[in-house]
């Protein structure tokens, strides 16, 4: 989610702030009141207002499957001072033919402009750990997982991925799910495309170079050596080669080339982007146009100049890391030219990483087109450096991805049923799985309500509450006026009556008997 300008050159910053954080921090806010008043104190801090006006908003009353997730929030925050706040919700989720009801965050409250014209966002990263909890004080709560205040647990949705692949409970359900929980990805200049349950073998030519992931938060592989063409960039100090690397980080939402500008607490002698920045002077017009080498656990990668060089714009695609984060952040200048697998089967246990460089002559599917169904006979494929017992799985679907001027990748989902269609953010780099949603009575609100509706319920349920209870005002009008009309037919019937028993002298209608009966007796 990277902009190709100063704000997004900010924005990488707060990213890998966040990265350093195991993707994203939680926090609880008690009430709206309370959200509010933080975020007026704090201000948002961004350049370009977010609209949601130009979003679709998921609606809760018009899907008969949608569920509250009980005393669960949803609260996510960027060191930018990006906020995403609602409530858990469940509802059925659908990806291309895929579907089965999932956790999601319906996100009631949003405030960055990295979101404007797009519908939430779908991380198929891995799970984030969660945050840590001080110790639990005395409760006097009568309602379980509550807190006295209020608040609910922090706690996030599992990614979507794991919601849409099978489990052994699900056999002779009904709903349709992955085999395997695999995915690759793949961009090029216009395209891109997520390829679901293993990799397509004819998107990729020569070798698939098969590594762990050595964290279990994020998709980190080693990096044991980073060339700008003869020069190295990653001039460690120890001799002893179990300790010469850093952390790569595959990330789809980062647009460059990340790496640090420190000696990492003295485990290289020099300072990567500053040595980089040396060579090339200006980074609009780099003195020599040199192509980069990324070693991977002992494969090299090359990143040409034409993919991490910005000729639209004369930028380089190369950014220095803030200080702190541990190495390097490999984003969109890696995944247009190589396709990249991330086999979860066994996770947590291990994650298994894939890397195939593209064919030149590979189209990722339209956009605006279908996902395409894949079948594949048995056939043998180039693998490296597979896990003793590892077996290589194919894809079974492919799902075309929206590539917005190579800075930010779009895919379609549909939530609810009948199915409420939209489009979101997709990111290797998060596990946040949240749809705009409008706020709804019977749904606890945990921020503003930027995408309509409100704890009282919006205009529309309040013209149908009215024309209800005017209903039955009118109803129950009808009655009485009917049971008054009885009443006095049969006060008229006793009337009646009485006159033609008695003829007192005093002329009344009523005789002593009937006078007895309300005075107890007459004098």
């Amino acid at each position: 989610m990277l902009a190709r300008s100063e704000e997004g050159r900010a924005e990488l910053q707060g990213r890998v702030a966040s990265l350093m954080a195991n993707g994203y921090f939680t926090s609880l806010i008690e009430n709206t009141a309370q959200a509010e008043a933080d975020q007026e104190a704090q201000g948002d801090g961004f350049t370009i207002a977010f609209v949601p006006q130009n979003s679709s908003v998921y609606n809760p009353d018009k899907s008969s499957t949608f569920k509250v997730v009980p005393h669960q929030a949803f609260m996510l925050g960027y060191a930018d001072n990006t906020h995403l706040k609602g409530f858990q919700a469940n509802d059925i989720v659908q990806l291309g033919d895929y579907y089965d009801f999932a956790n999601f965050g319906a996100v009631t409250d949003c405030n960055s402009p990295d979101f404007n014209d797009v519908d939430g966002i779908v991380g198929f990263g891995l799970p984030s750990p969660p945050p840590a909890q001080p110790a639990p004080a005395p409760s006097t709560s009568i309602m379980p997982g509550m807190a006295p205040s209020g608040a609910p647990p922090a706690t996030l949705p599992m990614p979507l991925l794991f919601s849409l692949t099978k489990e052994e409970s699900d056999e002779g359900s009904k709903v349709q799910k992955l085999e395997r929980r695999a995915f690759s990805f793949l961009s090029t200049d216009k395209k891109a495309e997520i390829q679901l349950g293993g990799f397509d073998p004819d998107a990729i030519e020569g070798q698939m170079f098969l590594t762990p992931s050595i964290s279990p938060h994020d998709y980190s592989v080693v990096a044991v050596s980073l060339k700008y063409g003869d020069t190295e960039l990653l001039q460690f100090k120890p001799t002893d080669p179990r300790l010469r690397y850093v952390p790569a980080i595959m990330d789809s939402g980062t647009s460059c080339l990340v790496m640090p500008d420190s000696d990492l607490n003295g485990l290289i002698h020099n300072k990567p982007f500053s040595t980089w920045k040396s060579i090339v002077g200006d980074t609009t017009h780099p003195k020599e146009k040199k192509d980069f080498t990324l070693n991977i656990a002992g494969r090299e990668f090359v990143i040409p100049y034409d993919s991490w060089f910005l000729d639209d714009s004369n930028q380089s695609c190369v950014q220095p890391a803030p200080p702190g984060f541990p190495g390097l952040l490999v984003g969109d200048v890696f995944f247009r030219r190589f396709l990249v697998m991330f086999d979860l089967q066994h996770y947590p246990q291990s994650v298994v990483i894939g890397i195939g460089k593209q064919k030149p002559d590979y189209q990722p599917l339209d956009f605006y087109g279908k996902a395409k169904k894949l079948q594949f006979e048995k056939r043998q494929v180039n693998i490296s450096k597979a896990p003793p017992g590892y077996s290589v799985s194919f894809a079974s679907d492919e799902i075309p991805v929206y590539n917005q001027l190579e800075t930010q990748y779009f895919m379609n989902i549909s939530v609810g049923t009948p199915r409420q269609n939209f489009t979101v953010i997709f990111d290797t780099g998060s596990s946040v799985f949240g749809i705009f949603t409008k706020c709804i009575p019977n749904a606890p609100s945990y921020g503003r309500c930027v995408f309509g509706g409100g704890p009282k319920g919006d205009s529309t349920l309040l013209i149908e509450g009215a024309v209800f209870v005017l209903s039955v005002s009118i109803g129950l009008c009808v009655v009485g006026i009917l049971i008054n009309m009885w009443v006095r037919k049969k006060h008229e019937e006793s009337v009646r009556q009485a006159q033609n028993k008695s003829k007192n002298s005093s002329g009344s209608a009523y005789s002593t008997d009937m006078l007895n009966q309300y005075y107890t007796q007459v004098p």
